[in-house]
């Protein structure tokens, strides 16, 4: 091929995205054959490149000099990885581009044992104790630690708490721990006053938690889902005025939402599974007045009920 600057720069450029790491070194037999070139003018053409283009870092690869192409996801898994102080990057990563949580999720999921992402990351996790709390945590988590926790709404702290996992959900961070009474629970991280040591030293061994953590991982629907109580089933439906949301095959607003049926009037029959009347009863809310509640009675008995006191307090 021919080597203009142009030409030699933008054949370079379009084997960074080609390679599966995104990294590139002098000694590329592709790339040194392709331009006829040897290992020291390559070396010269990929410093230039990195020098030009902030994107091109040099790296080492044992004692040899490469150069990598950064994707979005690169910057955010290093800075996942090192920091504690990652409110604003969550905040940075969704006002920038919400995508990148999809890749951040293949990321996450290779560390599932720490994190467990329910929706989009965007809380502030801006001051000095949010942060000191968040790091705690985090680092409850991966050793298994017993912790105690103080809850800005509670006279009593918490201790011996086994930490399991650091939940995104609703919005909010919390931290899914287990009691002393083997109850799993779920303490937002915002309204955590302290987190210190536990009284026990030692750490508590994953068999402990196992249906805890069988729980997080196939049941939890959102941070009103009730560990160990039966779940109920609610039968809803969707008005012709929203049925294009609810239809089979859509995506779904709750991971037990089921499609059922389109009726003749163009209305959709969904159910929904939950432990209690608060798991669902505010998703119902948000689409007033056309998500109508068909069964459990008490349901609905319920949800009248919190319509009424609406109406009552305006």
């Amino acid at each position: 091929m021919k080597n203009s600057t142009l030409q030699t720069t933008l054949f370079i450029l379009e084997e960074f995205h080609k390679r599966a790491d995104n990294t590139l070194d002098s000694y590329d037999v592709f790339l040194l054959e392709e331009l006829n070139i040897g290992t020291k003018q390559l070396g010269r053409w990929l410093k230039s490149i990195a020098l030009d283009i902030n994107d091109i870092v040099e790296i080492k690869i044992g004692k040899k000099k490469a150069y990598k192409l950064l994707k979005p996801i690169d910057l955010f898994i290093e800075t996942f990885e090192n920091s504690d102080d990652i409110g604003w990057f969550f905040n940075m990563a969704h006002d920038a581009d919400p995508e990148i949580f999809k890749e951040l999720e293949k990321y996450t999921n290779e560390h599932k044992n720490i994190y467990k992402f329910k929706n989009t990351p965007f809380e502030d996790i801006n001051t000095l104790e949010a942060k000191d709390t968040f790091k705690m945590l985090k680092r409850a988590v991966q050793a298994k630690e017993y912790i105690k926790i103080k809850f800005s709404y509670e006279d009593v702290e918490h201790d011996n708490l086994r930490c399991l996992k650091l939940i995104f959900m609703d919005n909010n961070w919390y931290i899914a721990y287990v009691d002393i009474e083997n109850v799993l629970k779920f303490g937002r991280i915002s309204f955590i006053e302290k987190a210190s040591y536990a009284t026990k030293s030692t750490s508590f061994k994953p068999a402990s938690v196992e249906k805890q953590l069988q729980f997080l991982d196939k049941h939890l629907q959102n941070s009103m889902t009730l560990y160990g109580e039966e779940k109920k089933t609610a039968i809803i439906k969707a008005t012709p005025n929203i049925a294009k949301y609810f239809r089979n095959n859509m995506k779904i607003f709750l991971s037990t939402q089921k499609y059922r049926k389109t009726l003749e009037d163009g209305s959709i029959i969904f159910t929904i599974n939950y432990t209690q009347d608060l798991e669902i009863l505010p998703f119902i809310q948000k689409w007033l007045p056309d998500l109508i509640i068909q069964e459990p009675q008490e349901l609905r008995d319920s949800y009248l009920k919190k319509l009424q006191e609406t109406l009552n307090n305006h």
